[in-house]
Parts: C-alpha cells; structure tokens; sequence
C-alpha cells in the first residue's frame, strides 16, 4: 500500500468536502432571509392596541422568532468562517518551495564524504517523500477537524431555522386573527401636537410705488420754435 498516495487522497477529500459545505450553506442563507423578512412584515403590519390576549401572544411569539433567527445566523456565520478559532484550513506549500527544498537536499547529500551523485539524488528523494507524507497526514487532519465544525455549525443553523419556522407558524394565529379585524378598513394616520407653538406675525406695509421725478431742461420752456401764425394765413389768401 503506497501510503504518500493515500494520504493524498485524504487530503484531497478534505479539501472538496469544504467545498461541499460552503457551497450548501447558500441555502441556508436564502431560507433565513425570508423567514426574517416574514417576521418583519408581521410585526409591522400587526396592531399591538387591540385585544391584550393576541398582543400577548403575538409578542411572545414574536421574541421566540427573534431569538431563534440570531442563534440560526450566529451559527451560520460560524460555520462559513474558516478563521474563527483557529478554524483556518491547511495547506501544502507552494510548488517553488518543494522544488527549493529538494534541490537543497541534493545539495546536502552531494556534499557528504563517499556520496555519489546518484546517491545523494536518492538520498534525498526518499527525504523529501517522508516530508511530503508527514505535510499530508498534518494538513489533512487540520482539514478534517474543521470540516466536523463546519458540519456541526451547519447542523445547528439548519436546526434552530426549524424553531424558528415553527413560531412563526404559530405567530400566524394571533397575526390572521387581527388581520381578519382590521381588514377593508382604510389605514389613517393621525396626527397629535401636544406642545403647539404660538406664532406671532406681523405685517407691515411697505409702499413699492417708486415715484419718479421728472425734471425739464431751461426750467419747464419748450424748446421748440414759435411758429408766425399770422404770416401763415397771409401767405394763404395770396395764392
């Protein structure tokens, strides 16, 4: 049994089950965005001064859901943080590093007293597949733990959802029942002032006719020429 590769394949599985568990929680997220958005439109819509009895019930209710909703959402933030806790996934070191790291073995083999080259490169290969090995089993079981707390969270999430549909089933009771009250009656908002202000006006009247002065030339004389009247007629009775 080649146990590089099976640990490999662990370790791939790791990986592809967080994969699995990130991508599923997108449900999660839809069925609690409505379900908070049913509870909002209820308690807008319900009218708390009408019988104490569903007023009562209603807010009773009404808290059930708002405390089941948070726990929901709190394990469902847990469950996709992979940085929380120390619930940050683990990783093999980039391809440049491994390269690195066996050249540096050759190197350090080749050096040794009555060591070959096709020594040392042996030498080395069986170094670095240990190596390997042991990043394998150390990233995997990482990976593995933190997809059980994934899971957990996930189961959590899905289980305080159903509550908190259950209360709102319930919530549905003293809801229809002020509804079929109130229903066909046009919503009016009143408005009350209970501190009027007294407000003091004052007019005041102003004169907006701008009156203009005219003024003449040469003190109110006529510019224009006095026309001979008589010499006029006379010029008449002639022709």
């Amino acid at each position: 049994m080649d146990l590089q590769a099976f640990y490999k394949d662990q370790y791939d599985k790791s990986l592809a089950s967080k994969s699995e568990i990130n991508s599923s929680l997108s449900t999660h997220i839809g069925i609690l965005t409505a379900l908070v958005a049913a509870l909002y439109y209820a308690s807008t819509n319900f009218d708390l001064n009408d019988s104490l009895i569903l007023s009562i019930s209603f807010i009773v209710f009404t808290l059930l859901a708002v405390a089941f909703l948070s726990i929901s959402t709190y394990r469902l933030i847990k469950a996709f943080s992979d940085f929380h806790n120390g619930q940050e996934y683990a990783y093999l070191n980039d391809t440049d590093y491994l390269d690195n790291y066996y050249t540096d073995l050759v190197t350090f083999y080749s050096t040794a007293p009555d060591v070959d080259r096709e020594s040392a490169e042996e030498l080395a290969v069986n170094e670095f597949n240990s190596y390997l090995t042991k990043e394998l089993i150390k990233n995997t079981a990482i990976n593995q733990i933190n997809n059980r707390l994934k899971t957990y969270h996930r189961f959590k999430c899905h289980q305080f959802m159903i509550y908190a549909l259950i209360v709102l089933s319930l919530l549905v009771i003293p809801f229809g029942i002020d509804f079929g009250i109130h229903k066909g009656e046009e919503k009016v908002h009143k408005v009350k002032i209970e501190y009027p202000l007294s407000l003091i006006l004052s007019v005041e009247y102003k004169d907006s006719v701008q009156r203009l002065t005219f003024k003449t030339s040469d003190y109110g004389k006529s510019n224009r020429k006095k026309t001979d009247t008589t010499a006029i007629i006379t010029n008449k009775r002639r022709r």
